[in-house]
Parts: C-alpha cells; structure tokens; sequence
C-alpha cells in the first residue's frame, strides 16, 4: 500500500507554503532602474522642456570697420511631452474574503491579490517603455523605438521634428553581418556628446550571450568583466560569479554596464545616457483620498451597489521622456 493514501490523506491536513511563488514573468531591469527614483511631475497638462536646438551663427572674425551681423536668432525651442494612465484591477468577491480568513488562511488572499496586479502593472510598464507609443490607441508611454530613432520611424519626438532638426535624432544603425566589438565602440562614439558618456548598454538575454563570446582570452584584457547588482544608489560591483541579487547579469564595455533585459526588442542593443533619460510620475492626487501601495496609487476597495464583491484598481500617471535624444543610440537585426 501507498505511503500517502486515503489511510493517512482523510485524517491529514495538507501542508501550504505560505508564500506565492512567480512563474510567470522573465525580468524587467531598464524599468526597474527608471523607476527606482522617478522624477515628480507637480501639475500640468504638459512637460515642457526648453531645448538648445541650433548653433548661433551671429558672432565670427573680422577686420578693422567690417560691420556685424546683429540680427536676432531663435535659437531654443520646447520640447513637450504628455502624461499617459495605466491601470490594474484588483477584485475579490465577498464569500472568496469570508473563506480566506483564520488559521484557514495561509496566505492572505487580498495582499498576494495586491502583490501579483502591482507586479503585472511594472511588467505592462516594462513592455512599454521598449515601444514607440502608438499602442492601445496611442495611449501607451512613448518609449524607447521613439525616443532613440533617427526619423526613420518617428519623424516628431515630443513634438519637435527631425526634419528640421537634425540635432533632435539618435543614432540608429541595422547590424551587417556577425557583431563585433567595434560595433559597440561605434554606437557607444556615436552616443558620446563632449565629456557626457553613456552610462548603460541594454541587451536581449540571446544578444547578450554573443557579446559574451566575444570577450574570448584574446582579448579580455582590453575589457572590464565585472559583476553587479542593485543597490539603494544604483548598480555596484560584487564579486564571484556573473549573477545579481535582482535576477539580471552584467558585462562591462568601456566601464558601464552590458545588461540583459527580457522585455529588450529581438536583436537590439541600446546604448543610452540614463541622465538624458527619465520617467516622470503625476502625484495621485489628495481629492481622491488615494493611498501609495508599492510606488502606485492605490484606490481602495469600493463596493459594488449590485453585487457582493470590492473591487480596486492600482493606478500609475506618467511618462518617459528624454531632453536630449542624441546621447542615445541603437543597434537593431543583431543575430550571430
């Protein structure tokens, strides 16, 4: 006879691990990092950015009574960005609350209920910060596709156009042929503005396991192979093996981090200066008598008039926005 039978099943009690355990979602690390100190937006119905968008032109050499040129140059322009809404519901019935109540209850229902729709609201986030914000009816965040493209894409970025200022665009480049390091050294020049270097390289994990193949013993020396993982300040090195405390693994090129990111677009890498780049979040506001729960706004439970049930809904505004496109480049068809 079985060990485990009705024998001992009808008179013992199973035993629950009193904790969810994810076995759905891969990894978000680039939305992770923005919203890890996200800037505050007080109000209005637009961001808006003055932006140094082409050279004066009034000024030069001359000789003894040769005349200057005075005439007046316009010479900034505002870039202006706004605020998109996401969602996520939390519903629960009134027996469902009733039952997972008591010694009965090894993991509160309502918490984990919590838990999994703020993890699904950072994911949907995630997805969208790689997109170019014509989803769901152009509703979505206006994510990276926008903000790092040349015009062959999106021709306006936060309503300046491309056309007439060419300074507006990033650099993007189709891959040919297998990736070499000099593909990165390419886009991380390109990237470079003076003094300002890019602070991070943002992969796919398959994107990521050719660039480590590229760090052979012939030329490791030229290169950095440390690890990191995720502090209250940002990323720091650790030691032992390529592996962090926050799930994700990163290389180095030229001293910032190479890190593998699931929700990445298939063959990308992205080059970007995270100070050119930030996600700005809409305080909810106090008339609604909203409560933070894990980084979003929280509505309460509210009571349906018809049926025995609370429904919930953790709510986020904001948006994504970078000052300065031309710091950020990408590298896109990367495959072997």
């Amino acid at each position: 006879m079985p060990a485990v039978s009705s024998f001992v099943s009808n008179i013992t009690q199973d035993r629950f691990i009193p904790k969810i355990v994810d076995q759905v979602w891969d990894g978000n690390v680039l939305t992770m990092r923005l919203m890890r100190n996200p800037k505050t937006w007080r109000g209005g119905t637009q961001i808006i950015q003055p932006v140094w968008i082409s050279k004066p032109t009034t000024g030069g050499f001359y000789s003894g009574f040769d005349t200057f040129t005075t005439s007046q140059e316009t010479k900034t322009t505002q870039a202006s960005i706004n605020p998109s809404q996401i969602y996520w519901s939390v519903v629960l019935a009134g027996i469902q609350l009733a039952v997972n109540s008591g010694d009965a209850a090894v993991v509160d229902l309502a918490a984990s209920e919590m838990q999994i729709a703020a993890e699904a609201l950072r994911q949907a986030i995630g997805d969208s910060v790689y997109s170019d914000g014509t989803g769901t009816s152009s509703k979505e965040f206006v994510g990276l596709q926008a903000i790092v493209d040349d015009s062959t894409s999106i021709t306006t970025y936060a309503g300046i156009s491309r056309s007439s200022y060419p300074v507006w665009k990033a650099t993007r480049t189709a891959q040919s042929g297998s990736l070499k390091i000099s593909d990165l050294a390419t886009d991380f020049d390109a990237a470079q503005i003076a003094a300002e270097i890019p602070t991070i390289m943002i992969t796919t994990p398959a994107v990521f396991s050719i660039y480590e193949a590229l760090l052979t013993p012939t030329v490791s020396h030229q290169f950095s192979m440390n690890d990191f993982r995720m502090t209250g300040e940002g990323m720091a090195r650790v030691g032992g093996t390529l592996a962090a405390n926050q799930g994700f693994r990163a290389l180095t090129f030229r001293g910032i981090p190479v890190v593998a990111d699931p929700k990445c677009t298939s063959g990308y890498i992205y080059t970007l200066n995270e100070n050119h780049l930030s996600f700005y979040q809409l305080p909810q506001p106090s008339e609604f008598s909203r409560k933070e729960y894990n980084g979003f706004g929280w509505t309460g439970f509210k009571e349906p008039i018809n049926q025995d049930a609370v429904v919930g809904q953790l709510l986020m505004y904001g948006q994504l926005f970078s000052d300065s496109p031309r710091t950020h480049a990408r590298r896109t068809g990367v495959t072997s």
